[in-house]
């Protein structure tokens, strides 16, 4: 089911609806002045068949219509209807849009647009309508790129060529600059040739499991062909490390197989041994109470050491004082001390009072108050070290009590850790002796696995058969030859300056290359613009040639974009072309080959028909009466209405 376009529509922020109206399944002409909006003709159905980005160029567009859409006729009597808003000012894309599909939809007003549906949505819609049916490509091994699953907005490639494009000699489809876009044309293209096998999604799912299913039964045949191999040598260890662990006892070695396997029905049988009860909060108290007692023990200690300090101190003072007082009396420096005018050495009354004197005798009396203090003291300061010496020895044997239970708490739970090992280290070996007991018994069922692994093998290789890359190789080479002899015979109509040679698609650089005996020319290397737009003409025609007799679901319609500018003296002199026939052919431009293209183009269009629909948006005109009647306007000459955008839109717009 083909898809093609019915009309353009802008609406202007007043309201105002600008509607643009094509014939289907024929040629149509929009020809006229430059800077009268044809090129953004492009931009705008691409931009309602589902590209987010918006690329309509700046200018007087872009500041008078608030909303874009397309009219397309999809089969014979179902019609698509896409609106989408200008982004926001500062926005560089736009994915929601107005969507309907229906027959004979009425073009809604610019109050009746609604937001109702995403780009994403218009895709799938589109696609399913054409008849593009589930797909994917799925890489090579080794390959980073995703798979691919084609859609209509990978069939934009072959339908768009910008004024930029249409002659490049490095460049042959719609956006193929792009990042990955070049890649992601390679991958897509065979879908839509018909190369790929309608039922290929179903069948690389189908091959996906297959190999799933044979790798498991591999891997089961493996480990069952492995147990059989090393049955014994494996028992055998399993038996040995019973023993390590206790489970088994240890006096004589098994070797025999039969007593292998009875050992290890035994050791499945094991019970663990119950561990000793242990009280874990006893040790955290003997602990606590441990380090209490030691704590007390330093205490004790610190006193003693300050009572002794105090003893010895007080010692050295008796001794200093006493040693003093005997030097005095025994002088006999003071005869008397009848009263403060006696003087202490010859006992004569003094006039005045001696303080020295007085001074000295107080003294002396008070040291020998305190020598008599000291003496009376020191007893029981002696008892005081004593008592805290004994309280110390009952903190010390109270400490090594306390460390010896400690010990034994901390023995004893030691032992419930290592017997709580040994059941665990005994409970592991049993496990695994209890696992190759269970696929002991499974051994005998290799011989069902490996037919389960050759039926799925056989199966892989018969779904690898129906998928054969040599096959699909073989049918893609098939197919670009057919669309090569379409391409020569369209070189041979344009007269082409290789026209006498096959020209052919080369899919894997994608270019377009002459097969000249001895040396292929690429279009890269063939020189002159009316080469390389020739290059780009006979390969796209061929290629909707091919979509529409093989029934490919790819819109049938192309747009072209100034084709005619490499047959003119200079691209300048093309741009000042008003778009009559008299600017036209006064202009000094090769006029035939101009015919000689649209005749092309006319031609393939009517053997198609009515399954392709071209566009052409051009500076020049000619007075053929094909050409003529495929006008869909007067020449766009940029005064009233004779424009995309009619010039009283300017005026608002300002």
């Amino acid at each position: 089911m083909t898809l093609q376009i019915r009309s353009i529509l802008l609406y202007n922020r007043e309201g105002a609806v600008r509607q643009l109206a094509f014939e289907l399944g024929v040629v149509n002409i929009i020809t006229g002045r430059s800077l009268t909006g044809k090129s953004a003709i492009i931009e705008i159905i691409d931009y309602c068949l589902g590209r987010s980005d918006f690329t309509v160029p700046e200018g007087t567009i872009r500041d008078s219509v608030a909303w874009y859409g397309v009219l397309f006729r999809v089969g014979d009597s179902t019609e698509a209807f896409v609106a989408k808003p200008a982004p926001a000012p500062l926005a560089g894309s736009q994915s929601q849009c107005h969507f309907e599909i229906g027959s004979a939809l009425r073009i809604p007003p610019l109050g009746e647009l609604k937001l109702t549906s995403n780009d994403e949505a218009v895709a799938k819609a589109l696609s399913r309508r054409i008849g593009i049916t589930p797909n994917v490509h799925i890489p090579p091994p080794g390959a980073t790129r995703r798979e691919l699953e084609a859609d209509i907005r990978h069939t934009t490639y072959y339908l768009f060529q910008d004024q930029w494009l249409i002659a490049s000699k490095e460049l042959l489809f719609h956006r193929q600059s792009e990042e990955y876009m070049p890649q992601t044309i390679k991958d897509s293209l065979p879908y839509f040739l018909g190369v790929m096998n309608p039922e290929r999604v179903k069948l690389e799912q189908e091959l996906r499991l297959a190999r799933r299913r044979l790798k498991l039964a591999e891997r089961d045949l493996r480990e069952a062909e492995s147990i059989t191999v090393d049955r014994q040598n494996r028992g055998q260890a399993l038996v040995a490390e019973a023993q390590q662990a206790g489970v088994l006892p240890g006096d004589a070695p098994i070797t025999a197989t039969e007593d292998v396997l009875a050992a290890l029905n035994r050791a499945v049988r094991w019970v663990p041994t119950a561990a000793p009860a242990v009280e874990r909060q006893r040790t955290a108290e003997l602990r606590n109470q441990l380090e209490g007692q030691r704590d007390s023990f330093k205490s004790l200690q610190a006193r003693i050491e300050a009572a002794e300090t105090f003893e010895r101190q007080a010692a050295r003072y008796q001794s200093e004082a006493g040693e003093q007082v005997w030097r005095l009396q025994s002088i006999g420096i003071f005869r008397s001390l009848d009263g403060p005018h006696s003087c202490p050495v010859c006992s004569s009354q003094l006039a005045e009072s001696f303080p020295s004197v007085v001074a000295l005798a107080e003294s002396l009396r008070q040291l020998d108050a305190e020598l008599t203090f000291v003496e009376r003291g020191q007893p029981r300061l002696r008892e005081f070290i004593d008592g805290l010496k004994r309280d110390r020895e009952a903190t010390r044997q109270l400490i090594s009590q306390t460390e010896f239970a400690l010990e034994a708490s901390v023995a004893e739970e030691e032992a419930a850790r290592q017997m709580r090992d040994t059941n665990v280290r005994a409970a592991r070996v049993v496990g695994r002796i209890s696992l190759y007991l269970e696929t002991i018994e499974a051994v005998d069922e290799s011989s069902s696995l490996a037919a389960a692994a050759s039926r799925a093998s056989a199966e892989v290789r018969r779904l690898e058969q129906l998928l054969s890359e040599d096959t699909e190789e073989q049918l893609l080479t098939s197919v670009l030859n057919r669309i090569g002899s379409y391409m020569s015979r369209s070189a041979e109509d344009l007269q082409l300056e290789f026209g006498r040679w096959p020209y052919r698609l080369n899919l894997l650089q994608l270019t377009v290359i002459a097969d000249r005996p001895g040396r292929p020319i690429p279009m890269q290397r063939m020189g002159g613009g009316k080469n390389w737009l020739g290059c780009h003409l006979i390969l796209l025609l061929a290629l909707h040639r091919h979509f529409v007799e093989e029934q490919r679901p790819v819109p049938g319609f192309l747009i072209l974009d100034q084709p005619s500018q490499v047959y003119f003296p200079t691209l300048e002199d093309y741009k000042r072309l008003t778009g009559t026939t008299e600017d036209t052919a006064r202009s000094g431009g090769d006029l035939e080959a101009v015919q000689r293209m649209f005749d092309l183009i006319f031609g393939i269009c009517q053997r198609l028909a009515p399954n392709l629909q071209v566009i052409v948006l051009e500076h020049a005109n000619l007075p053929d009466e094909r050409y003529q009647k495929a006008l869909v306007e007067p020449v766009w000459d940029g005064t009233g209405d004779r424009a995309l955008v009619p010039e009283s839109w300017k005026i608002s717009a300002l």
